[in-house]
């Protein structure tokens, strides 16, 4: 019987009702606050009434096994798997070690089969999803989990979750409302220590009251103990966890020494089966062994496993018992865990306390397995365990430079550097050191160290590309890149100039060495090799992002967004983590470029608030800089100037080009949208030096048409032309479509007026150029400004139309208020211009609108987008009337694929 709780027991009926938005809650508390309680009267109620239930809970034994927790949660509903689309199963099945396919699953492919498992489950009967013990689920899981919790909108799904303390789960979407479950007040914790079944009364009893503070489990246990031993255990001000842990552990020791011995097996190997344990006792052992503990309420057994009542039992069990008798305990583990490597590795793990090889190698098989199926975080955590137990000093070097890039892969950047720097200091073989130095100058590149980065990995013994294997070339060449550093890509162009010629087809490393250090002179020549090195099969991870971001250099955008999609898709929970958030960063430039903003900004939102909050990363500073030129287009121009000046403060010192100039373009934006274009101009003038060459030789060429707009507007035009003629030369035959329409745009502004016409026909003349549809806008409106001042009315407002269609179609706020006034001026009632349904709704609704009308299916769809075809079905449903339309078929004619010019 639950005590109390009418208001906690109110507000987890409210929120998992079918009839919220997200049916979700997480209950927050101390230990034995009752959290599992309410979670068990949640899911009692869901089963009478006729919902099903998927449950885990964690523990502190698997937290470091991959997909552990996913799997108990799925376990009854693994018999399904057969009917998910073929990708989907194979990924789940992969995730759990349980296909056949070799090659590592596609994480957002599997937490969509989830997604798609639960919902084909949930087609029947609603279906509750119950995490109990949340803090201790392995990190792999609570991806998927976090997942889940962000589609559950329109599905008959509901999330209930239970972590200990009073912060949620950093994986946990903001929008779950939580609940902290509070204690007992004074009048119902005497309720519930009146119903225990030997009550203390006068003194002892005040005390239990007082020493409990309304902890139930307090009351409780501590009821129990001076009933039995006639006093509470010594020492007032001890925690309440401390003292329960003691009146546990005073239990356990009047059980029959059998039982005890029986009880430390179990607790040490909370997570394995009932089988695993029971072959870990000694021969003869029969299952009476139990009978005294589950008398006592310390534990309950079931066919297949043993629970503890709370985990506090089993943490007082496992620390009072010596060291001696733990290791006998995880070696008779490991034993009957043959069947089991990775759990029998980990029981070695516990177990050794000296450096063992065989131990090592057992947890780095483990670490690998790990990797394979994208658990990264307990792959690192399986590699630097291992290192502490390999006796070898060159071992331990390899496993902790592998250790390193896996905490990169993840994000953990400090955790990165502690063991890249133990490497370094650990190494003694020569051979081995370009390696380590490679890794140590990727981490400093990724801390904004660019000097000290190119000096490791470039070191000035290096003259021969013989001397620099194809992955250091490739962090080399992108700390160039970021750095715009003319001296270090002098350097590195004079080494790789004496790399042979390929007689293989071109290795993805190789394409972006040439492809980012001279993007103009080589550009076309990559290009012509890039669709193969794409749609190669197996490609590893951090080839898709080299080639994503090497499209994005070469304008290849489309091509860029798709590959980076694969490892850094923004619908996926710790997308901003994938190589310390440089990946997040370049998907939202490719997104922001493409016209894609809803999709950049929610790429980068939580990675640039990290910067804000303090951390200074390379990928959380290029975030904000993606950030800061959102809200400049977006109409928050004043935002995007605290946003920008915080970037340049943190990047100009450190050299980092790259970003400087990214940062100075948003503050210009801002500027201009602020009616500021003295501002602007000086931003923009600092992206050329004296001469006019562009201080990076990249990134600046693509400012010179917004230079041209501000120095015409400030009376300085002849400093943008010295610009444009030094680019236009450094460019030459070498400029994508997207350069040669931003370069004819500046051209036009920069001419005579009688003579800007044909270069604004130039730059609208290639239909690639909407690729690019705020560029494209741009040279519109200032073509329309242009013909309105020549009194071509007709023609001004056919352009001054487009380019406010597509400026209103991506929210550019104030460059849709510049193309409406020109349209006002040239005569256009531009209030009574119809509005279009489909820009009304949401992001993600319009994408699915989009992909309908192309004749995707739901489930199409729901691939794409990362829903399940139910939450696919509902976004089309509730569109159809804001659309005007009542069947798929419509959407064709509501939806212009291909954004009329």
């Amino acid at each position: 019987m639950l005590i109390g709780r009418h208001d906690e027991r109110a507000a987890m009926t409210a929120a998992l009702s079918p009839e919220a938005e997200t049916a979700s809650l997480v209950l927050l508390g101390d230990p034995g606050v009752g959290k599992t309680a309410l979670l068990d009267t949640a899911v009692t109620e869901a089963l009478s009434a006729g919902t099903k239930v998927l449950r885990v809970r964690g523990n502190a034994a698997e937290t470091e096994l991959a997909f552990a927790g996913l799997h108990q949660l799925l376990l009854p509903v693994l018999d399904r798997v057969d009917g998910l689309p073929a990708r989907q199963g194979a990924a789940l099945l992969g995730a759990f070690g349980l296909g056949d396919d070799p090659t590592p699953p596609d994480h957002m492919m599997m937490s969509l089969a989830v997604l798609t498992l639960t919902s084909q489950v949930a087609s029947t009967q609603r279906l509750l999803l119950a995490v109990d013990d949340a803090q201790w689920v392995d990190p792999g899981s609570c991806q998927v989990l976090g997942f889940l919790a962000r589609r559950l909108a329109g599905e008959p799904i509901g999330l209930l979750v239970a972590a200990r303390g009073t912060h949620r789960p950093d994986w946990l979407d903001r929008s779950v409302p939580e609940l902290v479950v509070p204690a007992l007040s004074s009048a119902e914790a005497e309720e519930l220590l009146s119903t225990q079944p030997d009550p203390p009364t006068g003194s002892a009893r005040r005390r239990v009251l007082a020493t409990a503070a309304g902890n139930p489990l307090a009351l409780v246990e501590l009821s129990r103990s001076a009933a039995r031993d006639g006093a509470l255990p010594t020492g007032r001000q001890v925690p309440v966890t401390d003292l329960l842990e003691r009146t546990f552990a005073a239990q356990v020791d009047a059980l029959p020494e059998a039982t005890r011995e029986a009880l430390l097996v179990a607790a040490a190997a909370e997570g394995a089966g009932l089988a695993a344990v029971s072959g870990a006792l000694p021969p003869g052992t029969d299952m009476d062994v139990w009978l005294p503990a589950e008398e006592a309420g310390l534990i309950r057994l079931h066919a297949d496993r043993l629970d503890f009542r709370h985990p506090l039992v089993r943490s007082a069990i496992y620390s009072a018992a010596p060291f001696t008798v733990r290791r006998r305990a995880h070696l008779a583990l490991a034993a009957a865990l043959e069947g089991d490597p990775d759990r029998r590795a980990w029981q070695l793990s516990a177990a050794t306390v000296t450096p063992d090889a065989s131990v090592s190698g057992a947890l780095e098989a483990t670490a690998m397995r790990a990797f394979a199926r994208g658990a990264m975080s307990e792959a690192v955590a399986g590699l630097e365990r291992a290192v502490q137990l390999n006796p070898s000093p060159g071992e331990q070097t390899r496993l902790l430079a592998t250790a390193a890039y896996g905490a990169i892969l993840v994000g953990d950047i400090t955790q990165a550097q502690a063991l890249g720097a133990r490497a370094t200091e650990l190494n003694t073989d020569p051979a081995a050191a370009p390696y380590i130095n490679a890794l140590t100058g990727l981490i400093a590149m990724l801390m904004m160290r660019m000097d000290c980065a190119f000096a490791l990995v470039v070191p000035e013994t290096v003259r021969d590309a013989a001397q620099i294997d194809a992955s250091t070339s490739t962090i080399a060449t992108g700390i160039v890149y970021h750095s715009g550093n003319p001296a270090q890509r002098a350097r590195i162009r004079a080494v790789l100039a004496t790399r042979r010629p390929e007689t293989e087809p071109a290795h993805a490393f190789h394409l972006w060495d040439i492809g980012v250090t001279d993007p103009f002179g080589g550009g076309s020549a990559v290009r012509g090799h890039l669709s193969a090195a794409a749609s190669a099969p197996g490609r590893a991870p951090t080839e898709t992002h080299t080639l994503g971001v090497l499209s994005m250099v070469l304008d290849e955008t489309e091509t860029a967004v798709t590959l980076l999609r694969e490892v850094a898709n923004p619908q996926w929970e710790d997308a901003d983590a994938f190589h310390a958030g440089m990946t997040a960063a370049d998907l939202a430039w490719a997104n922001l470029e493409s016209g894609r903003w809803a999709d950049a900004r929610l790429g980068v939102e939580r990675l640039a608030g990290r910067f804000l909050a303090g951390e200074r990363s390379h990928g959380a500073a290029r975030a904000l800089a993606v950030l800061a030129t959102l809200c400049a287009l977006t109409g928050e121009p004043e935002t995007a100037l605290r946003h920008a000046t915080a970037v340049l403060a943190a990047t100009e010192p450190a050299g980092v080009l790259g970003t400087v100039v990214r940062a100075r373009r948003a503050a210009a934006l801002a500027a201009m949208a602020l009616g500021d274009p003295t501002s602007a101009f000086h931003h923009l003038r600092s992206l050329f030096d004296r001469s006019g060459a562009p201080v990076h030789y990249h990134l600046s060429c693509y400012a010179v048409a917004d230079y041209a707009a501000a120095a015409v507007l400030t009376g300085r035009a002849e400093d943008a032309a010295t610009a444009l003629e030094y680019v236009s030369a450094e460019v030459a035959d070498g400029a994508s479509v997207r350069l040669r329409q931003i370069l004819d745009r500046a051209g036009a502004l920069l001419t005579e007026p009688n003579e800007a016409g044909p270069r604004f026909e130039a730059a609208l003349a290639d239909p690639a150029g909407r690729r690019w549809p705020f560029e494209r806008a741009q040279v519109w409106l200032e073509y329309g400004e242009w013909l309105r001042r020549r009194r071509r009315i007709a023609e001004a407002r056919d352009a001054l139309s487009k380019a406010r269609d597509l400026f209103e179609g991506l929210g550019a706020v104030h460059w849709n208020q510049r193309a409406q006034a020109e349209l006002r001026a040239a005569g256009v009632d531009v209030e009574s211009a119809p509005r279009d349904g489909l820009n009304t709704l949401t992001p993600q609704r319009r994408r699915i609108v989009r992909l309908a009308a192309q004749g995707l299916t739901n489930r199409e769809i729901g691939e794409r987008l990362f829903l399940s075809p139910r939450t696919v079905g509902t976004h089309l449903y509730q569109a159809f009337p804001v659309l005007g339309v009542t069947s798929r078929s419509q959407l064709r004619d509501v939806v212009d694929q291909d954004a009329t010019d």
